[in-house]
């Protein structure tokens, strides 16, 4: 029986890791690039934050009450003795 050359076992896992270290790095080259052009060159992020800061109240000082809060018809009075008789429950 005549058979046609054989490529042998190590020769092919060779010809196949060469092949996905290929692909590996083509990936990775094809990922930096659109990495390279979705990255902001310009962005800082004390600008951000002095932008937020400047734009936004402190959320640690104490805020005035709404007065759309209540529903019409209700005075802080009211909402005050309210609060009292749940405080006065509660106890």
């Amino acid at each position: 029986m005549a058979s046609g050359p054989r490529s042998s076992p190590i020769l092919q896992q060779e010809m196949a890791d060469r092949a996905a270290n290929t692909g590996a790095r083509r990936t990775m080259e094809e990922y930096e690039t659109a990495r390279s052009k979705l990255a902001d060159q310009h962005f800082s992020m004390t600008t951000l934050v002095n932008e937020f800061l400047a734009n936004y109240p402190d959320p640690f000082v104490p805020r005035e009450k709404d007065s759309k809060a209540c529903p019409p018809g209700v005075t802080p009075e009211m909402d005050q003795r309210w609060r009292q008789m749940i405080q006065q429950s509660k106890q």
